[in-house]
């Protein structure tokens, strides 16, 4: 789509609803990976050390869904009540950020720039808002999320955890559990919470960037293409948790409870009546997760081998 075109469409919206959001441009499904690749980058920098790859996750994930959400209700309201100002001004500033980073991109070509005007015309829709009378909702932020006590996520976690800890008879808590430990618990969290679906859309995303990426060499392709499925290899737990929870459903449906529900049920309080059904239960934790003798669980050994082999392949012989 040409340039005058492209405006001409934006202009369009805008005499029809009196506020751009991009998020309802024409083109915003191209326009997303690099949204979210920026979104991502603001992200990790607001932390002031650094951290997790999934509490990065997380966190842009958060604000993506924010962006959004925050964007269309003040479109909806056509203005801001009072006790909002203090928000739409955060909302504003968090726009900025994005398009401080996507105009730091190496190469400002035709794509760049139309994406650069799409999010700046949302931001000054933004601010060109009017005051308005009364009060109106926040935005309630997304607090980091806990594991449910005695439900299944939980109970794996517990389970897998056992390596990790500093007193092995003692609970799972924070101060019992080491480093690597505290890492563990927090992947469970984010593997428990994820929209794993939305998760391998953001990994499309990254690709579409890369294979559109110029002045790649095939090295430099491959080499990329591979850390983006190292990055994302870790959804084989989707996989694994799946198993093991429809391996669980049929051992305690119906017989001992009626249904299964994966955030809610207290797996806790049928093993405590039913001792080896917990057995049982811990056992299909080691075969899925691969566990050894030591405790430690291994699911992405074989995931992460099979990526990298295959681009050393691709590397030795298509380069």
């Amino acid at each position: 789509m040409e340039r005058n075109l492209k405006k001409a469409v934006y202009q369009h919206i805008n005499f029809e609803n009196n506020f751009q959001n991009f998020f309802d441009f024409p083109d915003f499904k191209e326009m997303r990976p690099i949204i979210r690749s920026a979104v991502h980058t603001v992200a990790k920098e607001s932390f002031a050390e650094q951290p997790l790859s999934v509490k990065v996750e997380r966190r842009a994930v958060a604000i993506e869904e924010q962006l959004e959400r925050e964007t269309r209700k003040y479109q909806h309201q056509n203005g801001f009540f009072p006790n909002q100002q203090s928000e739409l001004h955060n909302l504003i500033r968090l726009y900025t950020n994005v398009l401080q980073v996507i105009s730091k991109h190496q190469i400002i070509d035709q794509e760049i720039e139309d994406i650069i005007y799409a999010v700046d015309q949302t931001r000054k829709s933004l601010r060109k808002l009017n005051k308005l009378d009364g009060e109106g909702p926040l935005y309630e932020n997304t607090k980091d999320r806990d594991l449910i006590p005695d439900t299944f996520y939980y109970l794996v976690t517990q389970q897998l955890i056992r390596p990790y800890l500093i007193d092995p008879a003692g609970k799972m808590i924070p101060e019992n559990v080491t480093h690597d430990g505290r890492k563990l618990v927090v992947q469970m969290i984010t593997y428990c919470y994820r929209d794993w679906d939305s998760y391998l859309t953001h990994q499309y995303d990254e690709q579409y960037n890369i294979k559109n990426k110029r002045g790649l060499s095939t090295k430099q392709y491959y080499d990329e293409l591979e850390q983006n499925e190292l990055k994302y290899a870790d959804h084989a737990y989707a996989e694994v948790l799946a198993d093991v929870f429809g391996e669980l459903e049929k051992m305690l449906v119906p017989d001992y409870v009626d249904s299964l529900d994966i955030m809610s049920t207290n797996l806790e309080s049928i093993f405590t009546k039913h001792p080896r059904l917990r057995l049982q239960f811990n056992q299909i934790i080691t075969d899925h997760f691969k566990v050894d003798v030591h405790g430690v669980e291994h699911v992405m050994d074989e995931p992460l081998k099979d990526i990298k082999n295959k681009y050393d392949y691709y590397r030795q012989n298509f380069s």
